[in-house]
C-alpha cells in the first residue's frame, strides 16, 4: 500500500492543538504557585477612598459631638478622614485609672461620624487606656500615645485590631510626630525623655532631658526635618531641637524662649518660613522662635477674661499656608488667629465659655480649621468642629 505524506493543514493544526495544550498546563502550574502578598499601599488604595472617589467638602462649618470627651485630633487627606483621640478624663498629667476608650473616625467631606472604635478591654500588661495625642501614618494607619498605662499604640482601620508597646513605667508618653522615615518620636512628660519608635522593627529609644522634671510637652516636624518640642517646666520656659537619626539616638540642643512663670510653654509648630512657634498658657502669648538668628518675639493673643480668675490658657497651635497662626484659648473658650507681619489678632470667643478646646487643632491644607471641644457647649457635649476657609474674617 502506499503511504501518502500528511499535507501541511494537518501540520498547522497539529502544532496548534500542541500549542494550546503546552500553554493549558502552563497556566495551570503557574496558578498552584503560592502568589505573593499584595503590598500595603495597594491594599489600602482598595481598601479605603481615594480621593477621586470623595465627597466635596462642605462650605458650611460644622460641630459633631463625640463620645466622650475629645482631645488630638488628626488629618488623613489622602483617604477623607479626621480622627480624634478621646480620653474619657481630664488628663492631669493622666488620668487617675487607666480605662480603654475610643479613636472617633469623621468624614473630611462634613465632620459626620464615620465610626467609633473601642479600644480593647485587657489586664495588666495588656490593658489599654484613654488615647491622648493621635496621628496617622502614611500608609493610612492610627498611632496614639496612652499616658495613663505608659504605652504608644496602633490602630489598623482595615481588620481593627488594636497593638500596644510600652514605654518606662511611669513615663506618660504624650505627643507624637513622624519623621521623613516613618519613625515615630514622641514626648515623655513625667518620664522626661524624648521617645523614639521604629514603627516597623518596633525598637524603642528614650532620651533622657539635660534637666530633671523639664515636662516635655508639644512636638513637630519641621520643614527641613528637623524635631523640635516644648518644655512644660514652670520656672523656665525652653524648647528644645534634634536631628532625627534612625537609630534614635539623638543630641538634644534647648533654647530659652521666656522667663515667664505663667507661660509653660504646651505645643509647638512650624510655619512656611521654618519658624517655630509656640504656644505659652497662662501668658496669654504665643512666641515666634527663629532658628536662623535665634531672635525670640512674643505676641499677645488672648482676648478680655470672661471670668475673674484663670481665665486664659493659649493650648492648641498650628500654622497655616497663609502664615496664620492659629491657636485655641481653653480656659477663656477662644478660637483665633495671628497675623505676624501686623500683629493683629483675629479671635472668636465660643458661646458657651466651658467649652473647653483645648489641645486638639488643625489646619488642613486647604485652609479649612478643625478642632475639638473637651467638654463642648452646655447641652451638646464634647465636639469636633470644622470651620471651612473664610468662616472667621
Amino acid at each position: 500500500m502506499q503511504r501518502h505524506p500528511p499535507n501541511s493543514v494537518s501540520l498547522v493544526l497539529l502544532i496548534i492543538i500542541l500549542g494550546s495544550l503546552f500553554t493549558f498546563l502552563c497556566s495551570e502550574v503557574q496558578h498552584m504557585q503560592p502568589q505573593p502578598a499584595p503590598k500595603l499601599a495597594l491594599r489600602r488604595l482598595l481598601s479605603e477612598q481615594p480621593e477621586l472617589l470623595q465627597r466635596t467638602q462642605s462650605k458650611l462649618s460644622n460641630r459633631v459631638a463625640t463620645k466622650t470627651n475629645a482631645w488630638g485630633v488628626a488629618l488623613d487627606e489622602q483617604r477623607g478622614f479626621v480622627w480624634v483621640a478621646e480620653p474619657g478624663c481630664e488628663m492631669s498629667p493622666v488620668c487617675q485609672t487607666a480605662f480603654p476608650t475610643t479613636i472617633g473616625k469623621y468624614a473630611l467631606s462634613d465632620g459626620s461620624l464615620i465610626a467609633n472604635y473601642q479600644e480593647p478591654e485587657g489586664i495588666g500588661p495588656s490593658a489599654y487606656s484613654g488615647p491622648l495625642f493621635i496621628q496617622v501614618s502614611p500608609d493610612g494607619d492610627v498611632w496614639f500615645t496612652e499616658p495613663t498605662n505608659d504605652a504608644i499604640a496602633e490602630f489598623d482601620p482595615d481588620d481593627g485590631r488594636f497593638q500596644q508597646w510600652r514605654t518606662s513605667p511611669g513615663s506618660a508618653p504624650y505627643d507624637l510626630a513622624f519623621d521623613a522615615n516613618g519613625n515615630l518620636w514622641f514626648t515623655e512628660i513625667t518620664g522626661n525623655n524624648i521617645g523614639f519608635f521604629n514603627t516597623r522593627t518596633h525598637r524603642m529609644t528614650e532620651t533622657p532631658l539635660p534637666i530633671a522634671d523639664s515636662r516635655p510637652y508639644g512636638i513637630t516636624l519641621d520643614h527641613q526635618g528637623r524635631i523640635w518640642f516644648a518644655e512644660n517646666r514652670s520656672d523656665e520656659g525652653k524648647i528644645g531641637t534634634f536631628t532625627p537619626t534612625l537609630s534614635g539616638q539623638v543630641s538634644l540642643k534647648e533654647y530659652v524662649i521666656t522667663t515667664n512663670a505663667e507661660a509653660r510653654p504646651h505645643l509647638i509648630t512650624a510655619d512656611m518660613q521654618n519658624n517655630i512657634w509656640v504656644s505659652e498658657g497662662f501668658s496669654g502669648n504665643v512666641a515666634r522662635f527663629s532658628p536662623t538668628t535665634g531672635k525670640v518675639t512674643q505676641y499677645s493673643v488672648a482676648l478680655p477674661c470672661r471670668r475673674e480668675y484663670n481665665c486664659t490658657h493659649i493650648s492648641g497651635i498650628a500654622a497655616d499656608g497663609q502664615n496664620r497662626i492659629w491657636f485655641t484659648d481653653s480656659l477663656n473658650a477662644t478660637v483665633g488667629y495671628l497675623i505676624p507681619a501686623t500683629s493683629k489678632v483675629h479671635a472668636r470667643l465660643i458661646h458657651d465659655a466651658s467649652a473647653h478646646p483645648h489641645d486638639g487643632l488643625t489646619v488642613q491644607s486647604n485652609g479649612t480649621l478643625w478642632f475639638t471641644e473637651q467638654y463642648g457647649e452646655q447641652g451638646f457635649g464634647p465636639a469636633l468642629l470644622m470651620w471651612p476657609e473664610g468662616t472667621m474674617r
